[in-house]
């Protein structure tokens, strides 16, 4: 993946109450890197896969933070419950007796 560097300037009091948050990440740069992605991600701009690479984490692991935050990795919506339900109705015949 090529990389390019960004320069940015923000206020000290945004920089200090960024480092004194418990965000997973020993350096301002990682601690950025992960907020950037969940940030992406949650907007839908990104994959679950490119906000684990973007943050450097695994995907287990980039999955492990979201459900320590409370955040779902994957959205149920109704309407896939809905096809799934409609799915089981229409192979229920296929399903071994017990």
């Amino acid at each position: 993946m090529n990389q390019i560097a960004v320069n940015m300037y923000l206020p000290e009091d945004v920089l200090l109450e960024i480092n004194s948050l418990h965000i997973e990440g020993k350096t301002l740069e990682d601690k950025l890197k992960l907020n950037l992605s969940i940030g992406l991600f949650v907007s839908k701009d990104i994959s679950l896969g490119k906000a684990a690479q973007l943050a450097g984490k695994s995907l287990s692991e980039f999955i492990n933070i979201l459900n320590h935050l409370n955040i779902p990795a994957v959205e149920y919506t109704e309407e896939m419950y809905e096809d799934d339900l409609k799915f089981m109705s229409n192979h229920e015949s296929e399903r071994p007796s017990v």
